[in-house]
């Protein structure tokens, strides 16, 4: 057969979360279309670079989610105390982020924009946008920690269904407040902001149905202990490095193209949501191989190890090669609905070959990321990305762009590298996890 026994569990684990992890691009898209058939691209334009400021911002802390469902699969043998008291520790971290963000909002919306150095009538409507997306972080890291957990303790059922209700919320809201209510930009923010906050309902009632999450005796004995504290401020903090160099590639790209103009900014903000769509169902299966891969460190058991990490990579490369057929057969048709201008059609199509390299180079680097957060080796994660973005930044001055197409280049050299980096420390790792 194809599929043997691990296979099957990773399946079990990423079906539910591809489907709950593509919603969230997907209502991306939607945004895109709902504002790329309003009479001008400045819309579409403004929005796309309000969202990859947001998503830099949001990527930068992506690590709430990812180091959640680390430790939590890695305690899941054990007692429920230290799994629930590893939540409540990483709360406090995520409430101080929050806070943080909140305070300094305005300043970090300006030093963005202004790092991005897009000027004008995009940049305007493109702070608006944040202005009133910034308000949904908190409600955001909330629900990384509790999805995190969900996938640790394997309840991605639970996950899909809450993923799922809020972003079919969010496509409800979005025409309502733009095409009824005439808000443009500000109705997509809006309709992001309510129905990320709405996460905090489903929380509230899972956690009071809970009673793990009411035990007094977790909170007292478990939770107020600064050791436990920093060593998970050490871990986030080398995450947290490794997604700001990631998203700093990112915005630097988003960046590139708002120098050419809205029609450039506009269809690559399209490619990008492509990829997002690609990278959020491949991280199903990376979240999929954290949980296998933290179960078999936390059991001590090697041929767990070694089937978990085969199979991760024979599914990821077979959901790569089917997204490729995909979007092969179907993009047209996808940009076409997405938008009516037909010179960001033409960009979007001309440059879609690059979007095709990028996922084949991607899929690894993705894959071997969910293997390293289970193993709970961050600081190679790091260090990777770090290396990763020097080869982008070198790449980038190297090449003397000198038109739109060019800086795609830098972009698919910095996947490379980080796939080729990344499956170096993979061979590493082994001997050091079971010796």
């Amino acid at each position: 057969m194809f599929l043997n026994a691990t296979d099957r569990q990773i399946l079990k684990i990423a079906i539910p979360l591809i489907f709950s992890n593509l919603s969230v691009p997907l209502v991306g898209l939607v945004d895109n279309a709902v504002l790329g058939h309003l009479n001008s691209p400045l819309y579409l334009a403004s929005a796309g670079l309000g969202a990859i400021i947001m998503s830099y911002i949001l990527f930068s802390f992506g690590f709430i989610k990812s180091t959640t469902t680390g430790y939590i699969s890695q305690l899941d043998h054990l007692s429920h105390e230290k799994t629930v008291s590893s939540i409540y520790q990483i709360f406090i971290i995520s409430s101080l982020i929050s806070f943080l963000l909140i305070l300094f909002k305005d300043n970090l919306i300006n030093y963005s924009l202004s790092i991005l150095g897009e000027t004008g009538p995009i940049n305007d409507n493109a702070k608006i946008y944040l202005d009133i997306r910034f308000w949904s972080i908190p409600a955001i890291f909330l629900r990384d920690i509790f999805i995190g957990y969900l996938i640790g303790v394997k309840k991605v059922s639970m996950a899909m269904k809450i993923i799922i209700s809020v972003n079919l919320l969010n496509i409800v809201l979005d025409y309502l407040f733009v095409y009824v209510l005439l808000m443009n930009i500000e109705g997509v923010a809006y309709a992001s902001l309510i129905a990320e906050s709405s996460i905090i309902i489903f929380i509230s009632f899972y956690v009071f149905n809970d009673k793990r999450f009411v035990n007094k005796k977790v909170f007292l004995s478990s939770i107020i202990n600064f050791s436990k504290l920093k060593n998970k401020l050490i871990v986030n903090g080398n995450m947290f490095i490794r997604s700001i160099i990631l998203m700093t590639c990112f915005a630097h790209f988003m960046s590139l193209s708002a120098d050419y103009g809205e029609i450039i900014l506009a269809a690559n903000t399209i490619l990008l949501n492509f990829f997002f769509i690609f990278s959020y169902g491949i991280d199903a299966f990376a979240h999929a191989t954290e949980v296998m891969v933290g179960n078999s460190v936390g059991e001590r058991n090697v041929r767990k190890y070694d089937t978990s990490i085969d199979s991760s990579f024979k599914l990821t490369l077979s959901i790569a090669i089917m997204f490729l057929l995909f979007f092969l057969i179907f993009s047209n048709h996808i940009i076409y609905s997405i938008t009516t201008h037909i010179n960001v059609i033409a960009s979007a199509q001309q440059n879609i070959i690059f979007l095709y390299m990028t996922v084949i180079f991607g899929s690894i680097a993705f894959c071997i990321d969910g293997i390293l957060i289970g193993a709970l080796q961050h600081v190679r994660m790091r260090n990777v990305m770090v290396l990763s973005g020097i080869v982008y930044l070198s790449s980038f001055y190297l090449l003397e762009i000198s038109y739109s197409n060019m800086i795609w280049y830098p972009f698919i050299l910095f996947f490379i590298s980080r796939s080729i980096l990344l499956y170096i420390s993979l061979n590493r790792i082994r001997g050091a996890l079971f010796s």
